[in-house]
Order: structure tokens, then C-alpha cells, then sequence
């Protein structure tokens, strides 16, 4: 996935749900840091990082699907 896909990614998913920086670093286990870095498409974060919040937002997506 490249920086601008992923960053999308989290500010449309942020958008929908109002989930604050602070909210989802936590819920994922990321740092905040992290968050911005990921959202602003640069920094230090690992593809492992990457994962892990993209897994965060499936598994949430999943789950706001079956509620």
C-alpha cells in the first residue's frame, strides 16, 4: 500500500467515525506520533505498523457492520 492510500485511509476512516488521533493511536496500539506519520505519508513506521492499523480498521469496520 503506498503512504498516500494508507493516509487516505485513516483520515476517510477518522471522517466517518469522528475518531480523534488520540482515540485511534490507542485503539491500535500505535503511538499518536505514529498516526501523523502514517496520515501526513511519512516517517519512520514499518510495514508491520502499517498491518496493525490496517487491521484495526477492518476489524472495527467489521464489527460497526454487524452491530
Amino acid at each position: 500500500m503506498k503512504p498516500e492510500e494508507l493516509s487516505d485511509a485513516i483520515i476517510e476512516f477518522q471522517s466517518k467515525h469522528a475518531v480523534s488521533d488520540t482515540t485511534l493511536a490507542f485503539a491500535s496500539h500505535l503511538s499518536v506520533e505514529k498516526v501523523h506519520a502514517m496520515k501526513q505519508g511519512r516517517g519512520n513506521f514499518t510495514s508491520d505498523e502499517i498491518n496493525q492499523m490496517l487491521d484495526y480498521l477492518q476489524s472495527y469496520l467489521q464489527s460497526y457492520l454487524q452491530s
